[in-house]
């Protein structure tokens, strides 16, 4: 199961991502260069996605796919 979020980096295709739950090792929040607070999801393989979603909201997601 994939769950779909609203990717922050700009310079892509379009602004959806979607992320296997089971390959997601920790989530946190960080700031951009804006001071804006945005969501990081770490996954297994060193990769991090940065989403709009706040933070609470994307551990609850993941956490329903359980």
């Amino acid at each position: 199961m994939l769950v779909h979020f609203t990717n922050s980096f700009k310079g892509n295709a379009s602004n959806s991502i979607a992320i296997n739950p089971d390959h997601v090792i920790s989530v946190f929040e960080i700031l951009n260069e804006e001071e804006e607070s945005l969501t990081a999801i770490y996954g297994i393989g060193n990769n991090t996605w940065t989403v709009e979603e706040k933070y609470l909201d994307v551990v609850a997601r993941l956490n329903q796919c359980d």
